[in-house]
């Protein structure tokens, strides 16, 4: 764990997300996750601000438009602290028996 990089970090952090066991969330949650990652992985919010009946745009788009200037290390770890424990989910079996990073691709997501 503490030999890796917040980058190796984040993408089994965002795999687990993605293929782990499903969890209750709430929109507030997910909308928390989706902001860190899109602002990890792209930057500042791009395009226009959708129109309000668009609600699911509107929402993502505003949610990710707070974290304008935020770095990617930043918005990296937001993300992976969103997570909880690091003893207990970077030591998930699935992790350990099916993440395969060379297989991860961020930028393909």
């Amino acid at each position: 764990m503490a030999d890796e990089s917040i980058e190796d970090r984040f993408k089994k952090a965002v795999w687990l997300i993605r293929n782990g066991p499903k969890m209750e969330s709430t929109n507030e949650q997910k909308l928390t996750f989706y902001s860190y990652f899109k602002q990890a992985t792209k930057g500042d919010v791009q395009g226009s601000q959708p129109w309000l009946v668009n609600v699911e745009a509107r929402a993502k788009w505003d949610w990710w438009a707070k974290l304008k200037g935020m770095s990617k290390e930043e918005a990296m770890q937001h993300y992976i602290d969103l997570l909880g424990d690091p003893e207990i989910w970077e030591s998930h079996e699935m992790l350990k028996t099916t993440y395969k990073p060379e297989e991860f691709d961020l930028a393909k997501l």
